[in-house]
């Protein structure tokens, strides 16, 4: 992408992610406090790159992080999860608090979304947030994700595998 990397997580990215996470606590916590505290409970963030990095050599998990061009400075992150049923996927993200509002959660998103549907297994891909969370949720509209389930407590946004193929054709 340009202006944009996506790679996956190494264990040198450790101090670049801390920042991050640091900067971004207040403004993460609220919707992903996954992000700021781990999956689990005193695993040190080296082990969790480590953790995502051997996933993603597995298959299992593709948990990608953003970063500039020109530097080793964290974006963000974002992943795809198998873990919403056969056929489908889930795809992630965050950005540090001083990275939003720029377009980059979008088009990461897009990018992830093309490489869910490059898999001939995957004919769904769902993005859930909070509803009150508006800013997460305008990326999924933008990408022409439809809502799931509108009064539910949590928006499950899908794309279906037509869907994609036809907003493919207006690009």
């Amino acid at each position: 992408l340009p202006g944009l990397v996506l790679r996956c997580w190494s264990v040198d990215d450790e101090t670049h992610l801390r920042t991050a996470l640091e900067g971004s606590e207040a403004h993460l916590r609220a919707w992903t406090p996954w992000v700021v505290d781990g999956r689990v409970p005193g695993l040190l963030l080296a082990d969790r790159l480590a953790q995502h990095a051997a996933a993603f050599a597995a298959g299992t998990e593709w948990v990608y992080g953003l970063f500039p061009p020109e530097g080793d400075e964290v974006l963000g992150g974002c992943g795809l999860y198998p873990r919403v049923g056969a056929g489908a996927i889930e795809l992630g993200y965050w950005l540090a608090a001083s990275h939003t509002g720029r377009g980059l959660a979008a088009r990461a998103a897009w990018a992830l979304t093309r490489v869910a549907f490059a898999s001939p297994d995957i004919e769904r891909v769902e993005i859930r947030c909070d509803p009150r969370n508006v800013p997460s949720a305008r990326v999924p509209e933008r990408l022409g994700y439809r809502v799931a389930d509108p009064d539910a407590a949590l928006m499950i946004w899908q794309l279906a595998r037509a869907e994609f193929v036809a907003r493919r054709q207006d690009d």
